[in-house]
């Protein structure tokens, strides 16, 4: 087994402190914290923040998105993915057969207790049954993601964010940022005190082989979308570029947002998130609702951008307002995704070569006795 720090950024230590605020709905104490809130309060409101939950907008457009279930996270295990390091352990892929302790914050293998030096051994058995249980009912492979935030950001751990088991979907979630911005800072740009929601939950979706060149991002203000742009900013895809693709996609999103999304989201603003299918069915799926505001990527737009949009959109009659469809037109227009920020650290990343988990634990593990052997703790 290993046990490493999953990411270069901030500790969970830091930010099990911010977790410990949030639960008493405390505001952060941090610097120039007036002003940011002054400038931010017009930008997010705790209302949107809420609405875009996943478990508060799935069950009213089931029928038009990915099958999923919504499971209760118990505290324990929220505070679990805010501790320091991720442990790992020897067992297989297969649940059943795992050592369950390997999953122990600090533990050694076989378990430790709690007043003798080490941490009390972490063990989830009816949530990781619960777990299991959904993933055969959705066909034994789901993309795991919490409230909002599905964690992107950890996809170095395996070859995909495909989970087939608990373990790694637990082990996904420890290693994700974007897992933690959900578990300590969704509301920090509201203004409001509150800063976590009322309950946690895990949500896994059924797994699909999707395009990312077929997903895209929409925006709406005041009721009505103004601007689409392609999701995966990062990516340069040639047929996007033609002009009657790029109408029919267009024209495609604008008839199904009329149909099944405007007169259905309680929100006059939001952003949503589509897959259109290929021609010549063009079958649109629902993947995510977003909340308006600095914490949602903007894609190739930025948000001083879509504000002024949104208000020259507003300005103009229906018939007239002006209307944006942006893809990336040539490699010199792609942008990074804000995951690559996130990630491990250099030393790991040149370490793993894109494999499995158990393959980038047995590396991991021949490179910490190298370092020991040199006298260089890791």
């Amino acid at each position: 087994q290993v046990q490493f720090q999953a990411r270069a950024s901030a500790p969970r230590s830091a930010r099990a402190l911010s977790y410990a605020r949030a639960c008493a709905h405390l505001p952060l104490a941090m610097a120039a914290t007036a002003e940011t809130e002054a400038e931010t309060d017009a930008e997010m409101r705790e209302d949107e923040v809420l609405a875009c939950a996943f478990g508060a907008w799935y069950p009213r457009f089931r029928s038009v998105t990915y099958k999923s279930e919504v499971i209760s996270l118990p505290e324990p295990f929220v505070e679990y993915l805010l501790a320091d390091g991720i442990n790992v352990g020897a067992g297989g892929a297969d649940d059943s057969s795992s050592d369950r302790s390997g999953w122990g914050e600090g533990g050694d293998g076989e378990g430790s207790e709690a007043g003798s030096g080490g941490v009390a051994e972490i063990d989830f058995p009816e949530l990781e049954e619960r777990i299991s249980a959904a993933i055969a009912s959705l066909g034994g492979g789901v993309l795991p993601k919490l409230n909002w935030s599905a964690p992107k950001d950890a996809q170095w751990l395996q070859p995909s964010l495909q989970c087939r088991t608990a373990r790694e979907v637990i082990t996904l979630l420890k290693a994700s940022d974007f897992v933690a911005h959900d578990l300590c800072h969704s509301f920090d740009h509201c203004g409001t005190s509150r800063r976590r929601p009322d309950e946690f939950t895990l949500v896994l979706r059924r797994w699909h082989d999707l395009h990312e060149s077929s997903e895209f991002r929409c925006f709406v203000s005041d009721s009505a979308m103004f601007a689409i742009s392609q999701r995966n900013s990062d990516g340069f895809f040639e047929h996007l570029c033609e002009k009657e693709e790029a109408e029919a996609l267009r024209e495609t999103i604008r008839s199904f947002f009329e149909k099944h999304v405007r007169a259905a989201f309680p929100l006059r603003r939001y952003v949503f998130d589509v897959y259109v299918c290929a021609a010549p069915k063009r079958k649109v799926r629902l993947v995510d609702f977003s909340p308006w505001g600095p914490t949602t990527d903007a894609c190739l737009y930025d948000w001083p951008e879509l504000k002024d949009l949104a208000v020259a959109a507003a300005a103009a009659a229906e018939s007239e307002a002006p209307f944006q469809f942006r893809v990336v037109n040539d490699d010199s227009e792609r942008q990074s995704k804000a995951e690559r920020f996130h990630n491990i650290p250099v030393e790991l990343a040149q370490l793993s070569g894109g494999e499995g988990l158990e393959d980038f634990i047995r590396k991991a593990d021949r490179l910490l006795e190298e370092k020991r052997r040199e006298g260089d703790p890791a």
